[in-house]
């Protein structure tokens, strides 16, 4: 009788992670959109690497983010400013990005 009781308090431990998180729980969690801020600014850090913007920009966070259309398409706007920059027309930064986040271009300007 001991041993069925220990086999099956083993039994029992081995199933309960299955029970508590069946299939697909980590799958949507993990499908869960990241916040355009957040995408943006990874796309702020690379064009740094890419010494297409000046090491300030790395630490710059962004103001605003709205919906546009440009045309027929939606884009996002995310606004980045850096109060670091001595030229004032260049203290701010317009990303683009498609509405699934994909990094399209970044502007001093918005055209």
């Amino acid at each position: 009788m001991r041993l069925f009781a220990i086999a099956l308090v083993a039994l029992a431990a081995s199933t309960a992670p299955a029970v508590a998180h069946p299939d697909g729980h980590e799958m949507e969690y993990r499908q869960q959109p990241r916040p355009i801020a957040e995408i943006a600014q990874d796309s702020v850090v690379k064009l740094v690497a890419q010494a297409k913007l000046s090491a300030s920009w790395s630490k710059a966070k962004p103001i605003k983010s709205e919906m546009r259309m440009r045309g027929t398409a939606q884009q996002w706007v995310v606004t980045f400013e850096n109060k670091a920059e001595r030229t004032r027309a260049k203290q701010r930064l317009y990303v683009l990005m498609t509405p699934g986040g994909q990094f399209i271009s970044a502007n001093h300007k918005l055209s």
